[in-house]
């Protein structure tokens, strides 16, 4: 794959115009970028909510149109499971949510079966992060642990994931988890340097790993499978932090 140049991050969007889970083939459960080079974006009033969805092919065809008009602003696509498993939705729902003017960001299923930087090879050679994308995404839960992991080693394997994908594409991906996995499975302070996105419903706000105590959430996926009127029917409902900068590749 050609090296591709490092983004331009943070735009802050003063104007709403366009918010790690579906259940991935081995799923149970759910369990500030800092590229390379940055440009802060003129200061403005943040929206008071931003809207994301995320999909796969569990969603089958997914109707953009609809999805904009339920004022949906982001959308994170499953890319990849493990070192095989390519979602035969994603490079669809891709073209589909550009269409549309949506962001899209793509993510990856971690499972400890495979080697993590055969699975960073695999994700960076299925995705093209360009323009309109958001930061990458590394879905770490419950389904994705195979047999008996030792936590240490588990969180030494998911740092070289990152290490892989933010050397290939110039920016940090973000975590995706919830407060149980993560207390168990992501203590090492390194984890701190990333942002996270966490998984938690029916609370009106939610917990966050120990790690991230002081960072707090970048995105909350705050119900599971809910229904947007006038559009799919079973999708995860996201929504990013107003009190963070709504970040997407640009020029």
């Amino acid at each position: 794959m050609k090296k591709l140049p490092n983004p331009i991050f943070c735009m802050v969007i003063s104007c709403i115009i366009f918010s790690c889970s579906e259940k991935s083939e081995s799923e149970d459960t759910i369990t500030k970028p800092e590229p390379n080079a940055v440009t802060e974006a003129p200061k403005a009033k943040a929206p008071k909510t931003i809207l994301g969805i995320d999909v796969s092919h569990f969603q089958g065809d997914v109707n953009w149109q609809e999805i904009k008009d339920a004022n949906i602003i982001f959308v994170y696509d499953k890319a990849t499971e493990g070192a095989t498993f390519t979602d035969p939705k994603y490079a669809k729902n891709k073209v589909g949510a550009h269409e549309y003017d949506l962001a899209h960001g793509s993510y990856h299923f971690y499972t400890t079966d495979s080697d993590p930087i055969k699975q960073a090879e695999f994700f960076t050679n299925t995705i093209d992060y360009g323009i309109g994308d958001m930061p990458p995404v590394l879905d770490l839960e419950k389904g994705g642990i195979k047999g008996t992991v030792d936590p240490k080693k588990f969180q030494e394997e998911v740092l070289k994931w990152l290490n892989y994908v933010e050397q290939k594409l110039g920016v940090k991906p973000v975590i995706y988890t919830n407060h149980t996995f993560g207390d168990k499975y992501l203590t090492s302070t390194k984890f701190e340097e990333y942002q996270l996105w966490i998984a938690e419903y029916g609370v009106e706000t939610p917990k966050v790993p120990k790690i991230w105590d002081n960072k707090g959430w970048l995105i909350w996926q705050r119900s599971e499978r809910g229904a947007i009127e006038g559009a799919i029917s079973q999708v995860d409902h996201d929504l990013y932090n107003p009190k963070k900068s709504f970040e997407v590749v640009k020029k």
